[in-house]
C-alpha cells in the first residue's frame, strides 16, 4: 500500500479514527491526573527496559496518568494516521514516536511542538551524531529528540572470505570467487523492492560511487555519480553476483536466507546480528560486519534511519511540562545505553559508545560507532514523503531494466524539482 493512501482510508482501515480524526475534548481524566498519551509502533526484542522506563517516570510523576498505544508496524500507515489526526488537531497524542524522514515535513506543518528551549539546538549538534541532529532541528530549531537509529551494514560470512570488501570491485570478486567454491551460494543480498528500503540501498550506493543527493535544499539525484551508483546495483542483476530475487525483497526476506546459509554478502540493519547469533541460526558465529564499500576503498556510508520523539503541537499546554519528562526520560544516556543492551537499538547519543555499560554488555552495539558517524540521512526535505514515492518508482525502473538510468534519473529530477518549487 503507497503513501499516497487517502485520509478517509487511513481513517477506516487503522480503526483509530474516532479519536484521531476529531477535535477531542482535554482527555485529562476525572481523577485530576493529567493524562499523557505515548503512541509508538511495536517495539522490538526485549520490551522489558520500555516497560521498566515508562514505570520509572510514572513512579516519579504520580500527577500522571500516562497511557501507551501501539500503532500498526508499516511506517506508511502509521504515517498516514499521523498526519490525518495531526491535520485535524487532534489532542489524543501527547508524545509520539516518528520516523527520521517524517520530522521536516511535519516541523513545515505545524504539527511539532518547538522543543528549542528543552533541547537547544547547540545541545542536540554536540550531543548527538551528526546525521541525527541534522534530521531534528528545522530552521535553527529543535523539533525532535532522537531515540534510536539505524544504520545499512554490510554482513559477511567470515568462513568463505578472509576480510570484508572495501571496494565494490573487491565485493564482486570475493563473491565470485566463494560462489565458484559453491555454485549453490548467492553472491550478494540486498533489497530492490519498490519501497522505502530501495530508496536506501541506492542511496548508498550513490554515496558510495561518490555522489550525494542533496546540493543546498535541493534534492539532486541526475549526476554522473548518481546514475554510476544504480547502474552498479543494476550490474549485480545482470553479472548474476546478485539474484534476481532480489528485486522483492524486503530486509527479512534477505536475513531469512543469508541466515540458511546461502549467501556469502548481505546488506542490512543492526536488528539482523541479533537474529543471526540465536542458537539455532546454521550461521552463528560465521558472520562478520563491515562498512558498506564505496569505489576507492575508503569506508562506505549507510543510509540513517532510526525513530525521534516529538510532541504533538495541539496537545494541551498543560500536559507540555509532563511530555517533555517523558521525552527527557527516553532519550538520556542511560536510556540510550539501557535499549541498545536490551534490544541491540544503536543508540544516537555520542557518549553512549564510549560507555563501558555499553561497551561491556552489547560490545557488537559499540563496535559499531565508526559506521554510525560516518551514516547519512536520506534528503532532509518537508517534501520528503512526496518525493520518495517518485524516487522509489524511478529507481525500481532503472535497477530491473524498465527504463535506462538517464531517463530514470531525468525523469525523477523533473518531478521533484516541480514539488519542491
Amino acid at each position: 500500500m503507497g503513501k499516497g493512501l487517502g485520509v478517509i482510508f487511513t481513517c477506516v482501515a487503522l480503526g483509530l479514527a474516532v479519536q484521531g480524526c476529531q477535535h477531542a475534548p482535554d482527555p485529562d481524566n476525572r481523577t485530576g491526573k493529567v493524562r499523557i498519551v505515548f503512541k509508538h509502533r511495536p517495539m522490538v526484542g526485549n520490551t522489558s527496559e520500555f516497560r521498566e522506563r515508562l514505570a520509572s517516570f510514572t513512579r516519579a510523576h504520580p500527577e500522571v496518568d500516562l497511557m501507551t498505544e501501539v500503532l500498526p508496524n508499516a511506517a506508511d500507515l502509521t504515517h498516514q494516521y499521523y498526519f490525518t489526526a495531526l491535520a485535524a488537531q487532534s489532542r489524543d497524542i501527547d508524545v509520539f514516536v516518528a520516523d527520521i524522514i517524517w520530522i521536516p515535513e511535519f516541523a513545515r506543518a505545524g504539527f511539532l511542538r518547538d522543543l528549542s528551549d528543552a533541547f537547544p539546538p547547540a545541545d542536540i549538534e554536540r550531543d548527538f551524531i551528526e546525521g541525527s541532529a541534522r534530521a531534528v532541528i528545522v530552521g535553527g530549531r529543535t523539533f525532535a529528540v532522537p531515540w534510536y537509529v539505524d544504520v545499512g551494514l554490510l554482513y559477511y560470512r567470515t568462513d568463505l572470505v578472509s576480510r570484508p570488501p572495501r571496494t565494490y570491485d573487491e565485493l564482486e570478486s570475493f563473491a565470485n570467487l566463494a560462489k565458484h567454491n559453491d555454485p549453490s551460494l548467492f553472491g550478494y543480498l540486498w533489497q530492490a523492492r519498490q519501497y522505502e528500503g530501495l530508496i536506501c540501498n541506492g542511496f548508498e550506493s550513490i554515496w558510495g560511487h561518490g555522489g550525494v543527493t542533496m546540493q543546498g535544499d535541493r534534492v539532486t539525484l541526475d549526476t554522473p555519480q548518481a546514475r554510476a551508483g544504480l547502474d552498479f546495483l543494476r550490474g549485480l542483476l545482470d553479472r548474476g553476483t546478485s539474484p534476481k530475487s532480489v528485486t522483492s525483497a524486503m530486509e527479512e526476506d534477505s536475513r531469512r536466507v543469508f541466515e540458511q546459509g546461502r549467501a556469502v554478502f548481505m546488506r542490512n540493519w543492526p536488528y539482523a546480528w541479533t537474529e543471526l547469533q540465536k542458537e539455532d541460526s546454521p550461521v552463528r558465529g560465521k558472520i562478520g560486519v563491515a562498512p558498506l564499500p564505496t569505489t576507492t576503498g575508503e569506508p562506505g556510508f549507510g543510509a540513517l534511519g532510526g525513530g525521534q520523539l516529538v510532541i504533538n503541537a495541539a496537545a494541551p499546554q498543560s500536559h507540555f511540562a509532563a511530555s517533555i519528562d517523558l521525552v527527557r526520560t527516553m532519550t538520556s544516556l542511560d536510556a540510550n545505553i539501557a535499549f541498545a543492551v536490551a534490544n541491540g537499538q544503536p543508540p544516537p547519543r555520542k557518549a553512549a559508545y564510549t560507555d563501558e555499560r555499553l561497551k561491556t554488555q552489547a560490545p557488537f552495539i559499540a563496535s559499531l560507532y565508526p559506521i554510525v558517524a560516518r551514516s547519512r540521512p536520506r534528503p532532509v526535505t518537508a517534501y520528503y514523503n512526496m518525493i520518495s514515492d517518485i524516487i522509489e518508482s524511478e529507481f525500481s525502473a532503472a535497477v530491473t531494466g524498465i527504463r535506462s538510468t538517464p531517463v530514470a534519473f531525468g525523469r525523477a529530477q523533473l518531478t521533484i524539482d516541480r514539488i519542491a518549487q
